[in-house]
């Protein structure tokens, strides 16, 4: 492990595993996650807001610019916002060629399940009129809401998404993978009970099992092609095992890509350490086949 990564993954447990956690009230999490806000937009970036189906959602155009992304952001369904992700989908929008757009959809608790998929559903649509070559994203929960929304998808007539990419995709929410307790100790980001607060508030009276909250035991046999990207040392790392696997059963075209000694989500720190700037050409690599 690198001097710069050590540093990185001790300032994550400092500062963000910390906060990650069901004793912090939901709203102080927001607050202290927009605070990413403020890490500058890379270069080559245009920033603009819109909206996709009255949605409000955040647009980053790279020059050149040859299809879309549809982002979904993580943050366990309560959490995260368009200002929490933008520096991070700004980079793989120029990585990528692509303009991505990121879904401000609606959190729990004050709004449970089906919401946030709901929204996804609705935003796809609306971008079919924009574009037509769409890719699908989303990371951690952002990553579950993303395959919700594929099997959403393919059971409609609307034109399928080209890919989808999920990073650390949370697609479980019953924890009940076996990486939630034997990564337990070395995740420095996150901690199980925060996962399962936030599923209770987000499933509410629904059975976390339901394929539209836990797409892992859904029909993923209408996904289109997929890149899964995950860290070695997350508690999340068997959701995403498990989903390689479901997806090659079901004849999904799949590529799962583990990083040794990484965490949640790594790809945010891509403008320090060279694993996430690798994963984020990789995920440029994998749209451009």
């Amino acid at each position: 492990m690198s001097m710069m990564q050590s540093v990185m993954r001790r300032l994550v447990t400092l500062t963000v595993k910390s906060q990650l956690n069901p004793r912090v009230p939901v709203t102080t999490q927001r607050k202290r996650l927009d605070l990413l806000r403020f890490t500058p937009m890379p270069g080559g970036i245009k920033e603009s807001h819109t909206e996709l189906a009255a949605i409000p959602t955040r647009r980053l155009t790279p020059t050149p610019c040859y299809g879309a992304i549809l982002y979904l952001h993580g943050g366990a369904y309560c959490t995260g916002s368009p200002d929490s992700h933008r520096e991070m989908v700004g980079r793989i929008a120029r990585t990528t060629e692509r303009e991505a757009f990121i879904l401000d959809y609606r959190l729990a608790p004050e709004a449970p399940y089906p919401a946030a998929l709901d929204d996804a559903l609705a935003a796809y649509t609306d971008l079919l009129s924009r574009h037509q070559d769409i890719v699908i994203m989303g990371d951690s929960a952002g990553g579950g809401l993303a395959m919700a929304l594929a099997e959403a998808i393919s059971k409609t007539d609307y034109a399928q998404p080209n890919a989808m990419v999920l990073m650390s995709p949370w697609c479980d929410l019953t924890c009940s993978g076996p990486t939630i307790e034997s990564n337990r100790r070395i995740d420095p980001m996150l901690h199980p009970s925060w996962l399962t607060s936030s599923a209770e508030m987000y499933a509410a009276d629904i059975p976390k099992s339901t394929p539209g909250l836990s797409p892992l035991f859904g029909d993923m046999s209408g996904y289109p092609r997929t890149l899964i990207q995950v860290g070695s040392d997350e508690i999340l790392l068997s959701d995403s095992t498990r989903a390689e696997t479901a997806m090659k059963e079901a004849g999904v075209d799949v590529t799962l890509q583990i990083s040794e000694g990484m965490w949640h989500v790594f790809q945010f720190h891509a403008a320090f350490l060279k694993s996430s700037k690798k994963a984020v050409y990789r995920i440029g690599e994998f749209l451009r086949q």
